[in-house]
């Protein structure tokens, strides 16, 4: 166990240890900022057999890589190469068939896009074959686009990492390689790692599947796959440095050492973009931002990726897969974020992450 600030959140601890026992997950790494001062970060268990999980094990982010994607796009929207407003046709002309001629990147952004539902196998086909797919792929049949919601997983992430590219004359990881990650200072963040290091670096963590009996490590095709790239799911890094990038948007979009974006963009981004409307993948009703999940317990207590009780109405944030979560709450000027190697099923993530969340408020003496 390596610890800063653990002594501080034991509650916190104890839901993490009572996942270990239960065999959830095997290790979870935590960070924690307040009032711009980091006041927890360590790690608990074993990522792999006899191998201690450490602040600095790199962990998939799953889903939270959708914020990193989207603040991409929005520093190019600074650099006046497009607006959220704009036609996706307007970057990509190919994607102006079936129903789809109208989206525009706020509609990809806020999840109103309407193209959720494609079945394809990501990790065997390239890049391109991917963009290809969807730009011929129909809209979802009686889909309003702009007034329907649902959370769209891969498919429409894909199309803004195009339009990224398109724009800015670099590929994906290049454009936030350089635009984010360095300047964060996120030396060990990557959207795409690189082949050699993922076969040949010990501390990269994967997968456990442990809603099967015994638990096994899921299914990897990573270094096999065509395509190493997904814009909404393929981040990874030590969860520290992912609090780095959720630092930089609790302050408005600069650090110490750089501003990513203005503070403008980022009151545009993580304010209600889409309000009120039930979700059809979580049929719940949940607000978005612009690339950023809101907080929703004004219509129910509890819901699929929620930040759980203690949070104050304006937090926004994003949740990966059954694994991770990472939010700022602007009233108790705090960052949260935290990481499980676990894959234990949607309802035993949805009590892990509602038990965590919990923990950490109580632990603040927030609720």
């Amino acid at each position: 166990m390596s610890f800063s600030g653990i002594e501080d959140f034991q509650k916190t601890v104890d839901s993490i240890q009572k996942g270990i026992d239960n065999q959830i997950h095997t290790c979870a790494q935590v960070y924690i900022s307040q009032y711009g001062e980091t006041i927890a970060d360590f790690a608990i268990g074993e990522f792999k057999d006899n191998s201690a999980c450490t602040t600095s094990t790199i962990l998939p982010w799953m889903s939270c890589s959708k914020m990193i994607t989207a603040i991409s796009f929005a520093i190019l929207t600074e650099r006046n190469l497009c607006s959220f407003t704009d036609k996706v046709t307007s970057v990509i002309p190919e994607f102006a068939s079936n129903g789809k001629e109208e989206i525009t990147f706020t509609n990809i952004l806020n999840h109103t896009a309407g193209i959720r539902l494609l079945s394809l196998k990501w990790d065997d086909i390239s890049w391109e074959e991917s963009i290809e797919a969807i730009c011929q792929m129909p809209i979802e049949k009686d889909w309003q686009v702009g007034k329907d919601g649902g959370y769209h997983i891969g498919t429409s992430w894909f199309i803004l990492g195009e339009a990224i590219q398109r724009l800015s004359g670099m590929s994906l990881q290049d454009f936030i390689a350089s635009e984010i990650f360095e300047l964060l200072e996120m030396n060990h963040s990557w959207i795409s790692i690189p082949e050699d290091i993922y076969n040949n670096n010990e501390n990269i963590a994967k997968f456990y599947r442990t809603d099967t009996d015994p638990i096994r490590l899921g299914l990897d095709k990573y270094a096999k796959a065509p395509n190493k790239c997904r814009p909404g799911a393929s981040c990874r890094g030590p969860i520290n440095e992912l609090g780095k990038f959720m630092n930089m948007l609790y302050e408005g979009g600069s650090t110490a050492s750089a501003r990513i974006l203005s503070e403008r963009t980022i009151e545009e981004m993580t304010s209600p973009s889409r309000v009120g409307v039930v979700d059809k993948t979580f049929m719940k009703k949940i607000d978005w931002g612009l690339g950023f999940m809101l907080d929703s317990k004004q219509y129910q207590d509890r819901y699929p990726y929620s930040f759980g009780p203690g949070c104050c109405e304006e937090t926004f944030g994003h949740n990966g897969n059954q694994s991770s979560a990472a939010y700022v709450d602007p009233e108790n000027e705090l960052v949260v974020c935290f990481g499980f190697n676990g894959l234990p099923g949607e309802p035993a993530h949805q009590e892990r992450l509602h038990e965590i969340n919990t923990a950490i408020y109580e632990d603040l003496g927030l609720i």
